[in-house]
């Protein structure tokens, strides 16, 4: 029984709203860098159309199908999988009460996705404000007003004038056909310009290109989602095929996400494409090293004959003995194998037991001719192994080993 600490649970929230403050700084009072841009640029000239995946999308997307599949992965394992030999996991209690499992891994493994938004959402705003690039659509949302004044050359002749501004804009074809704020066939580099539209949430957002926050958060959650389940349901489910299917659909979830970002003209490709990346890196990194996904495996070690049914698993082994080692009875292995570095090995399921010297091949031998059955073939001969291997284990005396403690 583990005893679960108030004082730490406590703690980790804080230690959570502490990593969000600066989330709320860089969007209440922070204003992005203000970049200027070329006269000659077509990239910032597209016209502004509303996001095809919306924050509110974003969230089910990213937040809700994670938080659904991680509870009813637990959820399904604690009531189908675990029923049976709920003694083979380990326990909670806070003061004197009991903490149910489901509750712990719950808040093991989506405290840690949350932890890990909270993380790629500060990578993003980090780059959003310092970086300052404008969107497709920034020239139709600021209407910059150019502040200086341009000496132009028209018709041959040196004549110094005024360049006013001239918006080509139709408002019934929505289309924008840019501003004409610089000398005809310039590449100046415009600094010095006045924002004229009056939405200034948009024209704040206008300046937040790169990188994609949308694509970032949407591979994040789909990797972190997707190597979490791959650890979780580690036997087959009612198909082969579900499981692949729900990973497959996950990432097509965060695609879809990433490229309406470009149809919409919210990004450059670019910005979508380094987006991707770092929430793909951000989602493996927290999965693995943080959450630590495949360690909290739980995979149970238990030599009963449910366990081997409906897990199966068996004992594990100090290392793995490839069965062509084994010289008498093992002539069909050899046959069907061809050589002992292809004969098939026992795994240990990445648990190690230390301390005990494995059977002496022999002993093996002198066992199974005992026996009054014939000498098995090849899959029967590899259960009779791993048997005998598991009686070895108990005369030593060994500890059945839980799984990894969370607390």
């Amino acid at each position: 029984m583990i005893e679960l600490s108030i004082s730490r649970i406590v703690a980790d929230f804080i230690v959570l709203l502490l990593c969000a403050i600066p989330l709320l700084i860089f969007h209440k009072w922070v204003e992005p860098y203000k970049r200027g841009f070329y006269c000659d640029d077509e990239s910032i000239r597209y016209p502004y159309r509303p996001s095809t995946v919306s924050r509110q999308m974003l969230v089910i997307i990213g937040l809700v199908v994670p938080a659904v599949l991680i509870t009813t992965t637990e959820t399904f394992r604690a009531l189908m999988w675990e029923r049976k030999i709920r003694e083979e996991f380990q326990h909670y209690k806070c003061r004197r009460y009991g903490v149910p499992r489901l509750i712990v891994r719950l808040y093991v493994f989506f405290g840690y996705f949350l932890v890990g938004v909270v993380f790629n959402q500060l990578m993003v705003d980090i780059a959003k404000y310092t970086i300052g690039r404008q969107r497709p659509h920034f020239i139709a949302i600021c209407k910059p007003k150019h502040m200086g004044i341009q000496h132009v050359v028209i018709g041959g002749s040196n004549s110094n004038r005024t360049l006013a501004f001239r918006r080509a804009y139709s408002q019934s074809s929505g289309i924008v056909k840019g501003f004409e704020t610089c000398p005809i066939n310039s590449h100046e580099y415009i600094t010095d310009f006045e924002c004229t539209g009056t939405d200034r949430y948009l024209i704040h957002e206008s300046m937040l290109s790169f990188y994609s926050g949308h694509a970032a958060f949407s591979f994040y959650a789909a990797w972190y989602t997707v190597l979490y389940l791959q650890a979780r349901l580690y036997r087959p489910l009612f198909s082969r095929l579900l499981l692949p299917v729900i990973q497959f659909a996950l990432f097509g979830g965060a695609a879809y996400v990433a490229y309406s970002r470009v149809s919409d003209y919210k990004h450059h490709w670019s910005d979508v494409l380094v987006g991707t990346f770092f929430g793909s890196a951000i989602g493996i990194i927290v999965a693995l090293f943080v959450a630590e996904v495949f360690s909290r495996r739980e995979i149970p070690l238990c030599d009963s004959h449910y366990c081997k049914r409906e897990f199966g698993l068996a004992t594990t082994t100090e290392r793995a003995i490839p069965l062509a080692d084994v010289e008498t009875g093992m002539s069909d292995v050899r046959r069907t194998y061809g050589s002992s570095s292809d004969a098939p090995v026992i795994s240990s399921h990445n648990i190690t037991v230390t301390g005990v010297m494995a059977p002496n091949v022999n002993e093996v031998r002198n066992q199974m001719a005992a026996s009054s059955r014939p000498i098995p073939r090849n899959q029967r001969l590899f259960e009779e192994l791993q048997r005998t291997i598991t009686d070895r284990y108990r005369a030593t005396g060994i500890q059945q080993i839980h799984p990894t403690n969370y607390f």
